[in-house]
């Protein structure tokens, strides 16, 4: 494959340059729409793997996958635009996008038989019998203590149900969209599975062991309870009052029973309460307790060790007339008696008062004895349900581990008494941070931010997570939360917001970055910084399910594009991939054509009162559709966004150009005889490759050259704005005196420089496009006013007189 890809390239570069550009162009714009979905989907992706955000696992693969789809898209679009010098990265996108698919792997659910399981067998098989069967098992087995006769419908059961009757897609398709903040989506999207499920058809061969369990458990038409028992339930999390429960069930609707006890596996309050604590759906599958219904005088339950009355040394036993459905649901309120956790316990007068819904002493007692015997057996504080028949008989009903007390406050945050000094900001990175504020407005600045501050900024650029370390926040005026910079911010915990930055900040004013309310305030505000502290509580589970992915799939490691390991072996995630993809096809198109303009042989020349030789390329949509089809086109022609900002600018009429002097590349003619070229030749000329939204300019004034790369159009992460400048006829000291000035302009509008030799090479990304615009309008006018300015400097203090003066003037002009 890669081998015909090199035949093609290789074709195109000798016999078609103008179709390679445009292949090349196309392969860009691809690789760049994919940037923004990896981005976005990379900063879903980290608000579940660290817990910011509660969604079904499901959810997570989906967009795994989509992550992983997109990534490669952009890897093979790179391929295209160079497959001589990235020819292998594809390679390494595919190890890393399978360790990242065994990350997420989801378990495959079991169909296979039993689907039918003793009370007593279910004791040795949880995994097949959930948490609530497989303890009454044991309860029975070992713990020695009167249960109901039963069998287990099992988990396999479950699953096999949902794979004859063909809702796995189904099932799987609205979990991708569960999100636990959302309610009225989440009760959608269940009532929807419940539905799915009821209307399903109980396999024959599930149907006759559920049948035949039935008339080995009843006699006659004696009523049945029919009970969930989802994997994972009754355990360490206890899934209490989650799951239904169909009591007093005729044997004859006892599948329609078992269908709703199914469905309630979709409830919204179990499927919110399962991700909240971190399981997937095929690890709550649904099995199924099916008991005689207990003609219950009185019924309860036990704690063997309850801290109501005598701290924890204690057994409380709470209880009601009939069945105890009304107690556990929190609709009545129980009788109550306390006994000592003795050989034999006792009652405690002083902490019983009234025991009159409970039943006899004798049977206390023999709670009591019960409840230390099972606390005992299962090794932990239990949690026992419990019934007395109207004959006298004693049962356990349901022994599970006592969950202990959480100090947890479900009421709102109190509000605060404080007032922002500016709120409503996109919150890019949440969690708070104090310090003092520093303006990071160049490299220079960037490079020296101090231990704590909290930097403001233009943009959220890349060259920022050097010194993430050093910062307790982040004020910027452009970015959002699918940025490199928030992506490493929010695994570093640094709060970010966006929004307006025309606000009374001052350097070394201490201030408060509130990334979770989307707002800045004076001083250090401890009640907003105790808040990000605790923050939310979520299950450990919730961030432990994505350890492994994480770091393959949304770190982001490659962070200078100076280093040595910024190749293709150097990435180890996802993220990596992206920010390679994305760095190296700018750089791609910032030499898109060499000092020849091969490939420029369709291009239309450009007729201007200005005095410059230029020839552009149409890569799609650049001209107005009234350019028409001769061999020549006016500024009045260009549809391209970015080339008529810059043409704005380098047309200003303050520009003083000379009649007699026509700009090309003097350096090139000088090497030649004279007389062999003519002042319009291609080979001396300047060139532009338009589109709608997409300009590279290569641009020659007399012995120096300037190339512009850039994208300007409504989605800010695709906008940059990428410069070059070079050469010049004075002598190098003078040179570099007017690269110094470029410098000091171009840091000022905010972007990053670096200079080596007589060239300079800026940058500005992710800007929205009237800000991209304006700044294109000023570097053209910028470009116009400095192509003869080496000649007249003289003195570092006559380039910062001029970039006053430059500064001062260029912002007077109207941009219109």
């Amino acid at each position: 494959m890669y081998l015909t890809q090199l035949f093609k390239h290789w074709t195109y570069q000798v016999f078609a340059p103008g179709t390679l550009l445009r292949r090349k162009y196309e392969a860009f714009k691809s690789l760049l729409a994919h940037d923004t979905i990896a981005l976005e989907l990379i900063a879903d992706l980290e608000e579940m793997f660290y817990g910011k955000k509660l969604a079904d696992k499901q959810r997570a693969v989906w967009m795994t996958k989509r992550l992983s789809q997109a990534v490669n898209t952009m890897a093979g679009q790179l391929v295209e635009m160079n497959p001589t010098k990235f020819m292998d990265l594809p390679e390494y996108f595919r190890k890393i996008d399978f360790y990242v698919r065994m990350a997420m792997e989801l378990e495959q659910p079991e169909v296979g038989p039993p689907y039918i399981l003793s009370l007593e067998e279910a004791a040795s098989f949880p995994h097949l019998a959930g948490g609530k069967a497989c303890n009454l098992g044991l309860a029975k087995t070992e713990g020695q203590v009167p249960t109901p006769p039963g069998f287990v419908i099992t988990a396999n059961a479950y699953n096999y149900f949902i794979d004859f009757n063909g809702l796995s897609e189904e099932i799987d398709r609205r979990l991708r969209q569960m999100v636990v903040g959302d309610r009225d989506l989440l009760a959608r999207l269940t009532a929807e599975m419940q539905e799915l499920i009821m209307a399903g058809e109980v396999p024959d061969e599930i149907a006759r062991g559920i049948r035949f369990g039935v008339s080995e458990i009843i006699d006659g038409d004696d009523l049945i309870a029919v009970r969930s028992s989802a994997l994972a339930e009754d355990g360490e999390i206890s899934f209490a009052g989650q799951y239904a429960s169909e009591l007093n069930v005729q044997p004859n609707d006892v599948l329609e029973s078992y269908k709703r006890v199914l469905s309630g596996k979709y409830c919204p309050r179990a499927v919110a309460y399962r991700i909240s604590n971190g399981l997937t759906d095929s690890q709550t599958a649904m099995a199924v307790l099916v008991i005689p219904m207990v003609d219950a005088e009185t019924a309860g339950v036990v704690y063997s060790r309850d801290p109501d009355c005598r701290g924890e040394n204690a057994i409380g036993v709470y209880g009601v007339r009939g069945l105890g459905h009304e107690l556990v649901d929190g609709s009545i309120s129980p009788d109550k008696a306390v006994l000592t956790r003795e050989d034999v316990p006792q009652i405690d007068s002083e902490c019983s008062p009234d025991t009159g819904g409970l039943p006899s002493e004798e049977t206390l007692v023999k709670l009591g004895r019960m409840a230390l015997q099972l606390e005992k057996s299962f090794g932990e504080p239990q949690d026992i349900e419990w019934a007395e028949d109207v004959t006298g008989e004693l049962f356990i009903l349901q022994s599970r581990p006592l969950q202990s007390e959480r100090e947890e406050a479900e009421t709102a945050p109190p509000p605060l008494m404080v007032k922002p000094i500016m709120d409503g900001l996109e919150r890019a990175s949440t969690g708070a941070g104090c310090g003092e504020i520093y303006f990071a407005s160049s490299g220079e600045r960037i490079a020296k931010i101090p231990e704590g501050a909290v930097v403001v900024t233009n943009r959220l650029q890349p060259s920022l997570l050097t010194f993430i370390s050093k910062m307790n926040g982040v004020i910027a005026g452009t970015g959002s939360r699918a940025s490199h910079f928030a992506s490493v911010a929010r695994e570093s915990g640094v709060p970010v917001v966006v929004g307006d930055l025309n606000m009374p900040l001052e350097a070394g004013q201490l201030v408060t970055v509130d990334g979770t309310g989307g707002a800045v305030y004076d001083g250090c505000v401890e009640s907003i910084m105790t808040r990000a502290r605790q923050g939310q509580r979520i299950s450990q589970r919730v961030v432990e399910q994505y350890t492994k992915v994480a770091p393959l799939a949304v770190k982001l490691n490659l962070t200078d594009p100076q280093s040595e390991d910024f190749t293709p072996m150097g990435c180890k995630s996802l993220h990596d991939v992206v920010r390679f993809c994305h760095e190296k096809s700018v750089n791609e198109m910032f030499s898109v054509m060499d000092k020849r303009g091969r490939g420029m042989h369709a291009a239309k020349r450009l007729e201007t009162s200005i005095p410059l030789v230029m020839y552009i390329l149409d890569l799609g949509e650049g001209f107005f559709p009234n350019a028409g089809t001769g061999k020549t086109v006016s500024p009045q022609d260009i549809k391209c966004r970015p080339m008529w900002a810059l043409w704005y600018g380098l047309s200003d009429k303050r520009v003083q150009w000379s009649d007699k002097l026509t700009h090309m590349d003097w350096e090139e003619f000088d090497k030649v005889s004279g007389g062999i070229f003519s002042f319009d030749s291609k080979l001396l000329a300047s060139y532009g490759l338009i589109s709608e939204d997409y300009l590279h300019l290569m641009i020659r004034f007399g012995y120096h050259f300037s190339v512009i790369d850039t994208i300007c159009g409504p989605d800010p992460a695709a906008n940059y704005i990428n410069f070059r400048f070079k050469g010049g006829g004075a002598g190098f000291d003078q040179r570099l005196l007017r690269l110094e000035f470029i410098r000091l302009v171009l840091e000022g509008y905010g972007f990053t420089t670096e200079t080596r030799g007589d060239m300079i090479d800026a940058k500005c990304a992710r800007l929205n496009e009237n800000d991209t615009r304006r700044l294109l309008v000023r570097l053209g006018y910028l470009m116009a006013m400095t192509r003869m300015m080496d000649m007249r400097m003289d003195s570092e203090e006559q380039v910062v007189a001029e970039v006053e003066k430059f500064l001062a003037e260029a912002e007077q002009r109207n941009d219109g």
